[in-house]
């Protein structure tokens, strides 16, 4: 049964975009091999028009081939081929046409409207399920406000006992993604975990002038700012666990200072990657917090648990205005040069790599591995967020890695 105006006509339906804010109305031409449908979004309802004659007019238009579209509907799908801004990052930006901006703003409904296409073609995809819910009462970690000797705030969580393992969240984020890790005793049993949100994320303030400035990290402040951490709570040569943009830093920090750490571990740890700055993060004319789930949903891995994944991307959403696109300014544009000159780590350095990730793909990460003499860690079916987003899948492989250190730091 092959896709066409009929099928779509009777998966678009009024319920499919429940939940979105309103907005302006909207109009989509979307192109699914030969297939080309006309979709109006009026007043939050779906309405499918067929194919477009030769008056109709469009906002923005969305074209998947019909090979992307076979990569899309196989189960399980490749790396890039997971949700509709995988496919305008890997595969290519120019299947949008028209107004980019409603484009950014609609993000969020062409993801689901692929997605329900894309569910008439197959079963829905199989996930891993979610942890068992936690008892009643308080859970085990404990959050405290921190302050720097030069006045800033930081919120710390921390949780277990033994040598510290401090852990640094992803772009445009906070230190919830390592819920999982502080509430497991496998993990709190042989570690002192501490998380904390950089400054302008999460439960961390921004500087009192925010309103006024357009954030910006860069390599020497965030390096800066993990040493100064470590030092205020007196951490004596932590394993350093960063993700992402925590895993880049973490590179820096294994080859510039890796006496101060017992080991690292970069998890989507990469070189840089100029691919993930991009203006719609920051625009007045779209609401950014439902552009970024939408943006880096795709990085999660299809088989991810369902509820982990819509935490993970509420993380997302709930951060402040213009604090991803300034934390990809670091990624994208800053680090890239300062990291092509790294040397070897002077500390025991593994680099994860999640199979589905294409910000820092296993070949990106594989080259870190080389340049800093660290050894890559690959982790099939997992994703970008592998602590948020699958944390018993993260164990499978950091443990073993954590009991290495652990022993290594004893001799």
């Amino acid at each position: 049964m092959g896709l066409d105006e009929t099928r779509v006509a009777e998966t678009l339906t009024d319920g499919l975009l429940a939940g979105l804010p309103p907005g302006p109305d909207w109009s989509l031409l979307l192109e699914i091999g030969a297939t080309r449908v006309l979709v109006r979004v009026v007043e939050g309802s779906v309405r499918v028009e067929g194919a477009p004659g030769i008056n109709a007019t469009w906002d923005v238009g969305f074209a998947v081939s019909d090979a992307e579209w076979a990569e899309f509907c196989a189960d399980p799908p490749p790396r890039g081929a997971t949700t509709a801004q995988a496919l305008v990052a890997t595969r290519g930006s120019e299947r949008i046409t028209g107004r980019r901006e409603v484009w950014a703003r609609a993000a969020p409904a062409i993801d689901r409207i692929l997605d329900a296409l894309r569910d008439t073609e197959r079963a829905p995809i199989r996930r891993r399920p979610d942890p068992a819910p936690r008892p009643p009462g308080f859970g085990p970690s404990v959050g405290r406000y921190l302050h720097l000797d030069d006045g800033r705030r930081i919120f710390v969580e921390t949780a277990g006992e033994g040598p510290p393992l401090l852990c640094l969240h992803t772009a445009g984020a906070d230190s919830r993604q390592f819920r999982g890790l502080l509430e497991d005793p496998r993990v709190t049993d042989h570690h002192t975990v501490v998380a904390f949100d950089m400054p302008w994320h999460g439960r961390s303030d921004p500087p009192d002038d925010w309103q006024h400035r357009r954030y910006t990290l860069d390599t020497a402040t965030y390096a800066a700012t993990v040493l100064a951490v470590a030092e205020a709570l007196e951490l004596d040569r932590p394993v350093l666990l960063g993700c992402s943009m925590g895993g880049a830093i973490a590179l820096y920090l294994a080859a510039e200072h890796g006496g101060r750490f017992a080991g690292v571990c970069a998890l989507e740890g990469g070189l840089g990657s100029a691919g993930r700055f991009v203006e719609w993060t920051h625009r007045a004319d779209v609401d950014h917090s439902g552009f970024l789930a939408s943006w880096v949903g795709g990085l999660i891995a299809p088989s991810s648990p369902e509820g982990q994944r819509a935490q993970t991307l509420w993380g997302y959403a709930s951060n402040g205005p213009g604090v991803y696109q300034g934390d990809t300014a670091f990624y994208s544009i800053d680090f890239p040069p300062i990291a092509a000159g790294l040397g070897r780590a002077t500390c025991p350095l593994y680099v994860f790599s999640g199979e589905y990730d294409y910000s820092a793909t296993t070949e990106m990460s594989r080259r870190a591995a080389e340049q800093l003499g660290g050894e890559l860690v690959v982790m099939a079916g997992r994703g970008h967020f592998p602590m948020s987003e699958d944390p018993e899948g993260l164990l499978e492989h950091l443990l073993p890695v954590l009991a290495k250190i652990r022993s290594g730091a004893l001799r």
